[in-house]
């Protein structure tokens, strides 16, 4: 059936801009290596609208545009979807191989036939902790819990309940002695340097990789799949301290600079790290390709200021409370800040809708979109502004009682970088490096799916791009 077996370590949204500026520094090492001997491909998002992860890489999985598959934001029902485009470890698995997958979004729930894969361990924007086998669960419901706790701000906060009973398991998944140094190092760090605390983002990306390199290597499955924010969130904030003539008017002075100047380089560093690992296994295995992806890129937005504070929702039981919805006729559903999005049952949901338009945030309303299936996405925001002035149907509330707050950012930092449709791919065989093509071939995300199912053997479905080959 398989040609190759493939490790997909999906990198999001990194550029080869950044990719080859790490690499360049850093001879050497993995990205180094990459960089000089992976086939490498220039990807584009051809999604309409607006480009969000959320988007893009239901299109990479699945071989379509979100013209086809319409996917625009997390907690979705995709029962009819996955029937009609089904994402690239359904069909592959259905086919016969053997499928791991830790993270990836739009994973969740289960597949019916779970017991068929090596692993399964949906992403962080899950419904429920459910995994595959049941060991990874107390630690995808303590990742679940503290990646709704680190939205806009990471906060000093622990799950301390929740944290016990990952702790319990942790052993015997795989977490390695250096992880529990670099976690304990961070904590050090935090009290040295309050500032430092923004890199509680990628301790859980720190933990996640040894669990799935250990599910790796026991496993052996015939295709897998790893996703990392880590970097992307780094972009996002950082990207005018790493590349400062990037920007016609900085408007972020020295002092600025210098504090987060060691933000992008440290989370590409850990991404250097756990790509030597993969390296290391691929050459001891070398019936494997790594595949390194994005399913699009970021790059510098001009005319960001500071972004001192927020105001912005932070209690999402009391704003439905306020808005008269009882807390058993609605339930959160996963997204990422400043969005959220709720499930409301129908006897409410008009109630619902017609009360948040009877709410004023310092003049300004929540933004709302019906998602169908009684799920609706808020989207609400105000960057520099206090909490002046909140009113209902007319007369001055209280904030709380909506449960409105304005958050004051550690790190001043709004979306300095955003996504561009322009991505890469790199393939390394440790059997046959080839030298870096000096003009990559310019590829779509929709080619990626149906060049996997080739490589194993599988006929892409008819609605699916001639492939290139891996």
């Amino acid at each position: 059936m398989k040609q190759k077996k493939i490790i997909f370590y999906e990198l999001n949204e990194v550029p080869y801009r950044i990719f080859d500026h790490f690499a360049k520094l850093m001879p050497g090492s993995s990205l180094g290596i990459l960089q000089n001997r992976a086939r490498r491909y220039e990807t584009h998002a051809e999604d309409s609208g607006h480009l969000s992860p959320w988007i893009t890489w239901p299109t990479l999985h699945r071989g379509v545009s979100n013209d086809d598959h319409e996917i625009s934001d997390f907690g979705m029902d995709l029962q009819h979807v996955d029937k009609e485009f089904p994402p690239l470890w359904q069909i592959l698995s259905k086919a016969g191989a053997k499928v791991g997958l830790f993270g990836s979004l739009h994973s969740y729930p289960l597949p019916d036939n779970v017991s068929d894969y090596a692993f399964y361990v949906p992403d962080t924007f899950a419904a429920g902790p459910e995994c595959f086998p049941k060991k990874f669960e107390a630690f995808q419901n303590f990742n679940l819990i503290m990646a709704g706790m680190n939205g806009s701000q990471v906060t000093n906060s622990i799950a301390l309940k929740e944290a016990g009973q990952f702790l319990l398991a942790a052993p015997g998944l795989g977490l390695r002695g250096k992880t529990v140094g670099k976690l304990a190092g961070q904590l050090l760090a935090e009290r040295r340097t309050p500032a430092r605390s923004v890199r509680r983002r990628t301790s859980q990306t720190q933990i996640s990789f040894d669990f799935f390199y250990k599910a790796l290597r026991q496993n052996k499955p015939d295709v897998s799949f790893f996703f990392t924010n880590h970097v992307a969130s780094s972009m996002h904030r950082y990207w005018p301290a790493l590349f400062p003539q990037d920007y016609d008017t900085l408007n972020f002075e020295q002092p600025w600079l210098d504090t987060w100047a060691g933000e992008i380089p440290f989370v590409m560093q850990e991404a250097e790290e756990q790509l030597s690992l993969l390296l290391r296994f691929v050459a001891a295995n070398p019936d494997y390709l790594l595949a390194v992806t994005t399913s699009m890129g970021q790059a510098a937005v001009e005319g960001r200021n500071r972004v001192e504070r927020i105001v912005t929702i932070d209690n999402l039981r009391n704003l439905m409370r306020g808005l008269g919805v009882p807390d058993e006729d609605w339930e959160k559903r996963p997204a990422m800040v400043p969005q959220f999005v709720v499930a409301v049952s129908e006897a409410p949901r008009q109630r619902f809708l017609q009360n948040i338009g009877g709410l004023s945030i310092n003049g300004r309303s929540i933004q709302i979109d019906d998602l169908g299936e009684n799920v609706i996405r808020m989207e609400f925001s105000i960057a520099n502004e206090h909490l002046e002035q909140v009113t209902y149907k007319g007369e001055t509330a209280d904030p709380k009682t909506f449960g409105l707050t304005c958050m004051e950012l550690l790190d001043a930092a709004g979306a300095n970088a955003y996504h561009v449709p322009d991505g890469m791919l790199m393939v390394y065989d440790h059997l046959s490096p080839e030298a870096q093509r000096m003009n990559p071939m310019k590829i779509s995300t929709r080619e990626i799916a149906p060049a996997v199912l080739q490589n194993f053997g599988v006929t892409p479905p008819g609605y699916m791009e001639q492939a290139f080959t891996l």
